[in-house]
């Protein structure tokens, strides 16, 4: 990944090509930043309504009619990312549960979104509770803090989107650098913001709390860990082998 020339005087387009991505969901590439190894480019996926083969299915129809529906998902983000700043705007201990948010850049793939990147120790992309899970090394003390986190999220009633275990990331934050000194936590990298057409859980705390106990319990599930509804919490599944 390069630069290519500025195509103004004052801004560069930065050159992506979807071979290099580290990660690819269904409607998102993320890429690492070429100059800034602590920061992630997520670039929404070119698609029309002539790649679908019937005019009738929803994507075509979504993609149609409601074209804006694909990035809301980011717009209600970093709507949720100024809800819970300015709510401790006068907090300088705060230190916020996700990932932060840095704007947008030019790309040869078109506007990405700038979002903070989880490191592990040495400065590559911290792995996520699912892939924690099914690799076998997710501990009892591992456990433990992530219930810790989810209190804490429970306790700043965050708008829940999807609480899926690929969503919960737990490494380094800051430079991003090896040898940084900042203790390893857990972060909520994506799955949040109020993505309904009438945002009442934005307004209330005791409609996100319910939000946040209907995503909990409907996310995805992985082998070893279950979600325990009436605790709020993660619990081991029988036979789960824990690392010691």
């Amino acid at each position: 990944m390069t630069k290519t020339a500025p195509s103004s005087p004052d801004e560069d387009i930065i050159a992506l090509d979807p071979k290099d991505s580290i990660a690819e969901g269904g409607e998102r590439w993320v890429f690492l930043h070429p100059d800034y190894p602590q920061v992630l480019i997520k670039v929404l996926k070119p698609r029309k309504t002539e790649m679908f083969d019937r005019w009738w299915t929803f994507g075509h129809l979504s993609q149609r009619f409601l074209p804006a529906s694909r990035y809301r998902s980011t717009a209600k983000q970093y709507d949720e990312y100024r809800r819970l700043v300015m709510e401790n705007i006068f907090d300088p201990d705060f230190e916020l549960p996700v990932a932060h948010l840095y704007g947008f850049v030019k790309t040869s793939l078109g506007y990405g979104s700038l979002t903070e990147h989880i490191t592990d120790g040495s400065g590559g992309t911290a792995l996520n509770l699912q892939q924690r899970i099914e690799a076998g090394t997710f501990t009892e003390a591992d456990r433990k803090g992530l219930n810790r986190f989810v209190e804490r999220l429970y306790d700043i009633s965050i708008c829940a989107a999807d609480m899926g275990p690929a969503n919960f990331v737990y490494g380094h934050r800051g430079s991003g650098r090896p040898g940084s000194n900042g203790a390893p936590q857990w972060v909520l990298v994506d799955g949040f913001g109020d993505r309904y057409a009438i945002t009442a859980r934005t307004y209330s705390r005791r409609i996100r709390l319910r939000g946040m106990d209907s995503r909990f319990r409907k996310g995805k599930k992985v082998r070893g860990l279950r979600w325990c509804s009436d605790a709020r919490q993660f619990e081991f599944e029988d036979g789960y082998r824990l690392i010691t």
